[in-house]
């Protein structure tokens, strides 16, 4: 849904700091929450659903429209998680990136030695 795709697409269901994220999705997309915990505490995990901590507020999701059909999503509160939750994009998108970047050159090598290959079987001819 929209404001929900790109981070349930780079992020899994789980705890990063004081941050909880759930991404999911239903019939008509994907879907992505924000929960903040309090200090030191340990999510409760339910299931692709928000924690079940009772003191977990949710600081994105559902910010409009109809849920489960047009929905869109943001930034249901402001403040410092936003800054984190930024990092972790940041951070997640260069793990992506570097990932991409590896399986480039291991392409280009392995291209590389199959001409090689070839090259050398047919010089020995």
């Amino acid at each position: 849904m929209n404001g929900a795709r790109e981070f349930a697409q780079l992020f899994q269901t789980g705890q990063h700091g004081r941050l909880y994220l759930v991404s999911s999705s239903h019939g008509r997309g994907k879907t992505f929450h924000v929960y903040v915990l309090p200090e030191g505490v340990e999510a409760k995990p339910n299931h692709n659903c928000a924690p079940l901590n009772v003191d977990a507020v949710e600081v994105y999701g559902i910010t409009g429209g109809q849920p489960g059909w047009t929905e869109t999503y943001g930034w249901l509160h402001k403040g410092r998680w936003q800054d984190d939750f930024a990092k972790l994009v940041a951070e997640r998108r260069a793990q992506i990136a570097d990932r991409e970047a590896k399986q480039e050159r291991d392409r280009v090598a392995a291209e590389a030695a199959r001409i090689a290959r070839q090259r050398e079987l047919l010089a020995s001819y």
